[in-house]
């Protein structure tokens, strides 16, 4: 397109390659402003997966200090401040079609317990499980063989 000289016979735009130009402006901000709100938007979300996590480590680690003993049912509050999330703590014992065949046929082999650790968020109306971590562990019959 040919510009109009104006009286001082500087060329100029004309007012449809400006408002093209303001148009193709407007787009390219908005696609930046869409890209940066979804950006947000999953680091909010990998920070809330984090966290809980975070959660369900600790849970695991009082679990594992007492020795992973069956009689933990839930978490001490000093040990676990969070009060708007709940820890059930459940145990089952591990059949044999569950393992392995490698292992499920050692001669000698010591039955497997499995603890779930179930994260509850009670903010949320239905009391949400965000998170369950499985840890299976051996149960030893005798005191005596127990690792120290």
């Amino acid at each position: 397109m040919n510009c109009r000289k104006s009286i001082s016979g500087v060329k100029c735009f004309t007012l449809i390659e400006v408002i093209i130009a303001i148009g193709i402006l407007a787009i390219s901000l908005a696609s930046l402003f869409q890209i940066i709100a979804s950006s947000r938007a999953r680091i909010a979300k990998a920070e809330e997966s984090w966290h809980n996590m975070h959660m369900l480590t600790q849970a695991a680690e009082y679990v594992l200090l007492h020795g992973g003993n069956s009689n933990v049912d839930s978490v001490d509050r000093e040990f676990f401040p969070y009060h708007d999330y709940q820890v059930n703590i459940s145990y089952e014992d591990v059949l044999d079609e569950q393992i392995d065949d490698d292992f499920s046929s050692i001669e000698g082999q010591l039955p497997l317990e499995l603890c779930v650790i179930e994260l509850i968020n009670l903010k949320t109306s239905g009391k949400e499980t965000v998170g369950t971590l499985e840890i299976e562990r051996i149960i030893y019959e005798d005191e005596g063989l127990e690792p120290e």
